[in-house]
């Protein structure tokens, strides 16, 4: 055997290992189930920095707003940062429908902020409650969703919660994101289960007002677009160890669509990937580094394999390993979602998924990117 193929085994069973290793952390998980004697306690302030949001807001504020917990209990803030559309009056309308409830909109030009973490760190100044739930503007939910944050804190103490987030799909392309996306959730959570977290959403996160104050909020990342989620979740960790954790519970669920083009997947994800440098904790940094090499030697085997048929026997023995460790962790992350259908997809988008992580891997560091129709480095 050639050094180049040990080497390529040694990344495939390396890849194999670190993905058995999540599916071990993601089973431990223990999932939450609905309880009916337990009396709400906690007072939250829901906060959804939105720009250019004005189809979605509805949607999002009317799920907030049937919720079946106590309604004094929580408080809504929009932060409306500079949107160009009819964001703000979306929201006016919905709060003057319902006049009994705290919705409040903050618009960036009166309060004197710019972008989603000073929006962020504007809202958490003002918000009235000890717990703070981050959200996003084009995100939906169950009716029982405070409920299963309420009862999760009654249950653990916690300073910093991560709550599963899903992509709805309606077509193939629409499927391979909701695929990608239910991966990378489960592996948030098995991570923060293992006490060595890595990602999380900022479409579902829930956090004491203290902890943040505590780190100091985004002041040594407030320069980075990206990371309102990631950075925060590392710095709580830091601080509280034994009180970050991850919610599973189906009620906690929320719900986004993904990327209608492939122009608008990939600014999403340079605009994901383009932190990945900037991690204090390096262990992230290199399994994000080994995982690209992997991929990379994959698609470098077949393609060498046309015209040395060794180099395709590798390749495609790679590919196996993948797909069988993929497979396990991902069958167990959409059975929780109850969305086991797309594990079928799992063959079908290793070549797209393959040159996806090689070229945005690349992409994401060397050019800007936009988003929000703002251009971002």
């Amino acid at each position: 055997m050639s050094v180049w193929e040990i080497t390529c085994y040694t990344l495939a069973i390396g890849y194999a290992c670190l993905i058995l290793i999540y599916f071990v952390g993601w089973v431990f998980i223990k999932e939450q189930k609905a309880s009916k004697n337990i009396e709400t306690q906690n007072a939250f302030t829901i906060l959804i920095a939105a720009r250019n949001e004005e189809a979605q807001i509805a949607a999002c504020l009317n799920a907030i707003l049937v919720q079946t917990y106590p309604k004094h209990l929580f408080e809504i803030i929009v932060l409306n940062d500079h949107s160009t559309d009819a964001t703000a009056q979306e929201v006016l309308r919905i709060k003057a429908l319902n006049p009994d409830l705290n919705v409040q909109l903050i618009n960036a030009q009166e309060a004197g902020f710019t972008g989603k973490k000073n929006a962020i760190t504007h809202g958490v100044s003002v918000a009235k409650s000890p717990y703070i739930i981050l959200t996003d503007a084009d995100c939906t939910r169950g009716k029982d969703w405070l409920q299963a944050i309420d009862g999760f804190l009654q249950t653990k103490k916690s300073q910093f919660i991560y709550a599963p987030v899903y992509f709805t799909s309606s077509n193939l392309f629409e499927s391979f994101q909701s695929l990608e996306f239910a991966g990378l959730v489960g592996i948030g959570g098995a991570a923060i289960r293992l006490k060595n977290p890595n990602m999380c959403s900022a479409a579902n996160l829930i956090f004491s007002k203290e902890s943040f104050t505590k780190v100091g909020g985004y002041l040594d990342n407030v320069h980075m677009a990206s990371g309102d989620d990631e950075f925060l979740l590392h710095k709580v960790f830091k601080q509280y160890p034994n009180e970050v954790h991850f919610l599973k519970d189906k009620r906690s669920i929320v719900y986004t669509s993904p990327n209608a083009s492939v122009d608008q997947l990939t600014q999403q994800r340079r605009r994901w990937v383009s932190k990945s440098t900037k991690y204090e904790n390096r262990y992230i940094t290199a399994i994000l580094v080994g995982a690209y090499f992997f991929n990379a030697s994959i698609f470098f085997n077949v393609l060498a394999g046309i015209w040395l048929p060794g180099f395709a026997g590798v390749g495609l023995n790679q590919l196996l390993i993948k797909m069988t460790a993929e497979g396990l962790l991902l069958g167990s992350i959409l059975a929780f979602f109850g969305t086991r259908r797309l594990l079928l997809l799992v063959p079908l988008v290793q070549p797209f998924h393959i040159l996806y992580v090689i070229i945005i891997g690349v992409w994401a560091n060397i050019q800007t990117y936009t988003w929000k129709e703002r251009e971002l480095k």
